[in-house]
């Protein structure tokens, strides 16, 4: 005789008896998260009907420390696949009146009808104690664990600590077990450090940080902690455990790297300093300050250059102190050397950023002024004369020396000559102030 299976007619409601009668709790949730269906077995387990979780988003089920489980959920969702219990993975759901109740939890992802949706079976858990082999294995991990575990009651007061604890703060087990944790204080954090830690676990939080502690011996270590809370079924903190790491010999290869690097950074600044006053000791005349004739046959170049392509004019002036030889002769090199700086001074009063003053010779000086028409140039050229043969200049030896200084201006004529043809024109009209008697200013531009 063969059996026959019920009509699909008579299948949905077989089905649905069979969900609502199971002894496990099952939902099953949409897309987004949301619950449409649930059996009675919640009724008993979680003290809710299953009308009124119908709707509801699934995270209302999951304790509110467990901020995660959203993002969890979604990752689940982009990549669906069975997932069995007894995965020893520790999950707790929120009772309704805001107890955690420990479960396992098996899911199914379902497709129906074109729809993605999913399974979850809660089972619960308490009263259910671990068999003497899993406690064992648990147990000897931890003691074999290679870095430090210190388990605490809520108060701070030690109750178990594994090996490498010891071996990390130097105690034996049973100098610390009954001690409370500030016996490893060093005294380096300020007491806001503990309250935030403190009230942190004490919200039932995980902290995780780098803690400066003493040793036995009264040596400090770095030491890297991440202290979990352990939760009772009344949902209160009981316990805490650290999980303990010394750092310091990172710590100190750190600072020792850090170190480095600023004497590098030392060095390479010294060295960058010292090249900038290279440069400047190659391109600056080391008396007056000004610079030299190398810079100038660089620099003057580049800026005939630019007003050839701007158009704009640029005036060139030869300078040269009168009589200079007869200065030093008469008062000594030590006079000569301050007339000159004198002479540098005046030159540098009123510069424009655009302007070149350079010492080119023993007293030659050449001063190039872009943008400048010829009539600004000589009234620039004039001003500098007046200025330098008012001024006195006081020797070491008391005496008080008045100098005078011929210059020639010329502008460079772009297209027709080279920049430099146009300072020999400037000291053409400069040798020609000396011959008109000196202390004067002459145009080289008829």
């Amino acid at each position: 005789m063969t059996s026959r299976g019920p009509r699909e007619e008579e299948a949905a409601p077989l089905f649905r008896a069979l969900f609502q009668a199971a002894a496990d709790p099952i939902l099953v949730v949409d897309g987004e998260g949301r619950i449409v269906l649930a059996n009675d077995a919640f009724r008993q387990l979680l003290g809710y009907a299953p009308a009124e979780l119908v709707g509801r988003p699934v995270e209302d089920l999951v304790p509110a420390r467990f901020a995660g489980h959203a993002g969890q959920r979604a990752e689940y969702a982009a990549d669906p696949r069975p997932r069995p219990m007894g995965m020893g993975l520790e999950i707790f759901a929120r009772h309704a009146d805001g107890r955690e109740i420990p479960v396992d939890i098996a899911l199914t992802p379902l497709v129906v009808g074109g729809e993605r949706w999913s399974a979850a079976t809660l089972r619960d858990l308490r009263g259910r104690g671990q068999g003497l082999d899993a406690l064992r294995i648990q147990a000897t991990a931890l003691r074999s664990a290679a870095n430090g575990i210190v388990i605490t009651d809520r108060t701070g007061t030690i109750t178990w600590v594994n090996p490498a604890a010891c071996a990390i703060t130097g105690y034996p087990a049973e100098e610390l077990v009954g001690q409370h944790t500030r016996i490893l204080k060093s005294g380096e954090h300020e007491p806001a450090f503990y309250a935030e830690l403190w009230a942190t676990v004490t919200r039932g939080e995980t902290w995780s940080g780098t803690i400066v502690n003493r040793r036995k011996d009264g040596t400090h270590y770095h030491e890297e902690q991440t202290i979990a809370p352990v939760v009772d079924e009344a949902g209160e903190v009981s316990h805490f455990i650290a999980i303990k790491q010394d750092v310091s010999a990172r710590r100190r290869n750190e600072e020792a790297l850090a170190a480095a690097h600023a004497e590098l950074a030392a060095r390479v600044a010294e060295i960058e300093s010292l090249n900038r006053q290279l440069r400047e000791q190659t391109i600056r005349d080391p008396l007056t300050g000004l610079y030299n004739r190398r810079y100038f046959d660089e620099a003057v170049t580049r800026d005939a250059a630019r007003a050839a392509r701007s158009g704009e004019p640029l005036a060139l002036a030869a300078l040269d102190l009168d009589e200079f030889k007869k200065i030093n002769d008469l008062h000594g090199h030590a006079a000569g050397d301050l007339v000159l700086r004198a002479l540098a001074r005046v030159l540098l009063e009123g510069l424009r950023v655009s302007d070149l003053v350079c010492r080119t010779g023993g007293e030659e000086f050449v001063a190039v002024l872009p943008g400048m028409p010829i009539e600004q140039a000589l009234a620039r050229a004039e001003e500098w004369r007046g200025r330098f043969a008012a001024r006195t200049v006081e020797t070491a030896g008391g005496v008080a020396l008045r100098c005078t200084v011929s210059v020639g201006v010329a502008c460079h004529r772009p297209g027709t000559e080279t920049v430099h043809e146009a300072l020999r024109r400037a000291d053409a009209a400069l040798y020609e102030a000396k011959r008109r008697g000196r202390n004067r200013v002459i145009s080289a531009e008829p």
